[in-house]
């Protein structure tokens, strides 16, 4: 797998010295609600709804006084030397209005805060960005051989609080690297950040009839029954909205055998979507990571039914219909 099957360009880079768990973080300029909302929105318009390749700054920080000997601070000091000037990981955030403290717990930000909060104040990296989809890029290459002298330079030569957005022409350089996924503890709140919307929504009834189908062959036999029925219907929402981007960009085919119903139907009895199905490529991932559109496929009722027969098997059309064992836990289960 490579960054450039992830369907979504990298449009900007993240450098700090230590490397992210579950969450990137930024310190406005000030403390209150006004400094937090203006920094969250320099950063959404940064990313422009693309991914963040991770970057691990040459030279490291130092904590207060007092924290110099702290195993955690060595530990991290000790990563730093392995992977300072690689990139290490591209990652999908998700804006929230959960605060820092929220997602790692008050005893966790205030150890933050008494190690690095620069005097009183108190907000280091308070605007918090939760890591929804991660992929360690392997090898960890070197930044500059990635991207050549003058763009290491013009994206990483200079300290910056906020995101470095990248030129098309760098994002376009990630694209060949090779990535492995890796678990993301905090998917959870997007599902569930998402899920006012979903349970607010129509679905069509088809929509919901074939998410159905496609999920007998999920991991959902470990979930709970409201956790299924929650599951099942976000997977139905997510069919929808596929279908009307395809419709928006004039793509109403099979995406196996490229069959274009408009070229046997008379649109004036028949419509093209009527003819093709919404599936899920990758049912076991449903309810274990933050799935998306990308996730969900159009077919032809014979490549449909060709995909399920296969299902049954163990197989399937698509390279990852198979979750990895790293997937271990339902959404839910992490947010509980």
């Amino acid at each position: 797998m490579i960054i450039q099957d992830l369907g979504k360009p990298v449009t900007a880079a993240k450098a700090d010295w230590v490397k992210a768990s579950n969450w990137l973080g930024f310190t406005p300029t000030q403390d209150g609600i006004q400094a937090r909302a203006q920094c969250q929105s320099t950063i959404q318009r940064q990313m422009a709804d693309g991914l963040v390749v991770e970057y691990i700054t040459e030279t490291a920080e130092k904590p207060n006084q007092g924290f110099a000997t702290d195993p955690r601070f060595l530990e991290e000091q000790a990563q730093h030397k392995l992977n300072k000037g690689k990139l290490l990981a591209v990652h999908q955030l998700r804006h929230t209005s959960r605060s820092l403290h929220q997602i790692i717990g008050q005893d966790e930000y205030s150890r933050l805060q008494d190690m690095w909060a620069q005097g009183n104040k108190r907000w280091r990296w308070s605007v918090a960005f939760p890591i929804i989809q991660s992929f360690e890029i392997i090898d960890h290459p070197k930044a500059v051989d990635v991207f050549g002298v003058s763009s290491y330079r013009r994206l990483f030569a200079h300290s910056s609080a906020t995101l470095r957005p990248l030129h098309t022409q760098e994002g376009a350089l990630l694209e060949p690297l090779e990535i492995r996924e890796l678990p993301a503890p905090n998917a959870w709140i997007a599902l569930e950040d998402e899920m006012a919307a979903v349970l607010a929504s129509e679905i069509t009834n088809r929509s919901q009839t074939l998410i159905n189908q496609d999920l007998n062959y999920s991991a959902l036999e470990g979930s709970l029954k409201e956790q299924k029925v929650r599951i099942k219907k976000r997977a139905a929402w997510l069919a929808d909205r596929f279908v009307q981007e395809r419709r928006r960009t004039l793509t109403l085919h099979c995406d196996l055998c490229d069959f274009d119903p408009t070229s046997k139907l008379n649109s004036a009895i028949l419509t093209a979507r009527s003819a093709l199905d919404v599936h899920h490529k990758y049912p076991l991932a449903e309810g274990v990571r933050y799935t998306s559109t990308n996730d969900f496929v159009l077919l032809c009722p014979t490549c449909h039914r060709m995909e399920h027969l296969l299902l049954r098997k163990g197989g399937s059309f698509f390279d990852k219909a198979k979750t990895p064992d790293l997937f271990a836990d339902s959404f839910f289960d992490m947010a509980k």
